[in-house]
């Protein structure tokens, strides 16, 4: 107890002493232990908004050889009034989005406010908000995410150019209740080519495109997710799953249920279909599922009948013997050999 006492007073005359005499210039130690490595920069005034990139670079930022920059200014969101909205210090930076993943999932969890990606190379922004940035920064961490809401630019742009040519900028930290009305503003400021929807709080759902829009999406996908990258490539469902699926659509479930096709939809489907081409790989997969599997057997004096081929159709058997597939299909039924050589079968 003796020393815990005196390591207690010893202890706290420390701290009283740093906190009653700090003075960076004068003090090392207080210097040392208050600021933690942290750089402090006053806000400074940005006429515009666009600026902002040359602010940052004309900035020298070296932490402890850290890549991660925290900006702070002294002044609170609710000290500052409409007229000064032209100070603008982001509350952090993140420079390398890639290599800073873990910092920038820590240093956000569980906090509310405006971020920013920024794309290092075109210099492109988008602009988004959430109740918890750090779940907000995993959906982004993660390529299936990515895939499934390919329909957002950004999105496209993070699986385009990689992580690493992203910066991450939280704009400022703000109450829940605040994140519609500082969205807007930086949308009203910034306006972000990322950003589909320039409208804070909405959703991109029911959000009406262009044509002129729907053919850019169009021709940027195109392409893309064919082959080995599409969503159904090598996976298959049970026969467990396709009962429950052709049991979810039968009957009055089917939304076809009642209902025909009108004239000018048939004609319409028709028209889809002239000038389609099959592949030989689908046009023999066609035959197998609507066609006859038909055997030709031989006559061999020596060894009887020997199976000379398997077809799946009586058209592709007739082809083969330079017949037409009603003449397979018509010998097959009686049980007549043909021209006294050839025996036809399904079996």
């Amino acid at each position: 107890m003796y020393y815990l006492v005196i390591i207690l007073f010893g202890v706290g005359w420390i701290l009283l002493s740093i906190v009653k005499n700090y003075i960076s210039t004068k003090s090392p130690i207080s210097h040392k232990y208050l600021n933690h490595g942290i750089i402090s920069v006053p806000a400074q005034k940005c006429s515009n908004f666009s600026k902002y990139n040359q602010f940052l670079n004309s900035c020298q930022f070296d932490v402890y050889n850290s890549w991660k920059v925290r900006v702070y200014s002294t002044s609170s969101l609710k000290d500052k009034d409409e007229s000064s909205d032209d100070q603008f210090i982001p509350a952090a930076i993140y420079e390398d989005a890639s290599s800073m993943q873990k910092a920038i999932l820590k240093d956000n969890a569980g906090k509310a406010g405006i971020y920013m990606l920024t794309n290092k190379l075109t210099g492109d922004i988008y602009v988004g908000q959430s109740i918890d940035l750090r779940k907000r920064f995993l959906n982004y961490f993660n390529l299936s995410y990515l895939n499934r809401r390919n329909e957002l630019i950004i999105c496209r742009a993070i699986i385009k150019y990689g992580y690493s040519k992203f910066s991450v900028t939280i704009l400022e930290y703000c109450d829940k209740c605040d994140l519609d009305i500082r969205e807007q503003h930086y949308f009203d400021t910034l306006n972000p080519k990322y950003n589909i929807q320039k409208i804070a709080g909405g959703s991109s759902k029911g959000l009406i495109l262009s044509e002129e829009t729907k053919n850019k999406i169009s021709k940027a996908l195109k392409g893309i997710y064919v082959g080995e990258k599409a969503y159904w490539y090598g996976r298959t469902m049970s026969d467990a799953t396709k009962e429950i699926m052709s049991s979810n659509r039968k009957g009055e479930l089917n939304p076809l249920y009642g209902k025909s096709h009108s004239e000018e939809t048939k004609e319409l489907m028709r028209q889809k279909t002239l000038g389609r081409k099959h592949s030989e790989e689908t046009k023999l997969l066609m035959s197998s599922k609507r066609g006859n599997p038909v055997n030709i057997y031989e006559n061999c004096s020596s060894e009887g009948y020997k199976l000379i081929g398997s077809f799946v159709s009586a058209r592709r058997a007739g082809k083969f013997l330079g017949i037409s597939g009603s003449t397979i299909l018509r010998h097959m039924k009686s049980g007549m050999v043909f021209k006294d050589r050839y025996k036809f079968s399904s079996k």
